[in-house]
This record gives structure tokens, C-alpha cells and sequence, in this order.
């Protein structure tokens, strides 16, 4: 159970860094979202994951890589979705 939990961090704490930089990158001015606020959401993200991902490197190497591997499978399925609709 750990070892989903620990995935489902990983991911969690990447699909949130990818919605802060969308919201400062296309929405920022359309939702009047405060610049600092975004940035600083996704730098507190990424040390956490980077942490993260260092504890679980020395204790746990498996569910990193187990973790990036669905991480590209991901990508590749959203590029692949995204070229077919549009």
C-alpha cells in the first residue's frame, strides 16, 4: 500500500506542477491570477517532489521508475489524443 501511495504522490505532485505553469503560462491574465502566488505554488511543488523522489530513490528505487514510466506513457497518450481531436 505504501508503494501506490508513494506513486500516486509523485504523480499528484507532478500533474500539479503542470496545471500551476498552464495557469501561469495560458490563464494568468484571463483569471486574474496573481503571478507570485502560481510561481511560488510550483517552486514549493517541485522541492517537495524533488524530496520526495530523493527519499524514495534510496529506499525505494522501483516505485521511481515505476512512476516515470507511467509519466511518459501518460505524455505519450495526451500527444497522441491531442493530435488525433485536434
Amino acid at each position: 500500500m505504501s508503494r501506490i501511495a508513494s506513486m500516486g504522490a509523485i504523480l499528484y505532485l507532478v500533474m500539479d506542477m503542470i496545471i500551476h505553469w498552464g495557469v501561469f503560462k495560458h490563464l494568468r491574465e484571463k483569471i486574474e491570477a496573481n503571478s507570485v502566488i502560481v510561481l511560488t505554488a510550483l517552486l514549493l511543488d517541485a522541492v517537495i517532489l524533488t524530496a520526495f523522489v530523493w527519499v524514495k530513490i534510496s529506499s525505494d528505487l522501483f516505485v521511481v521508475g515505476v512512476s516515470f514510466v507511467f509519466i511518459l506513457l501518460i505524455f505519450i497518450g495526451e500527444r497522441f489524443f491531442l493530435k488525433r481531436t485536434a
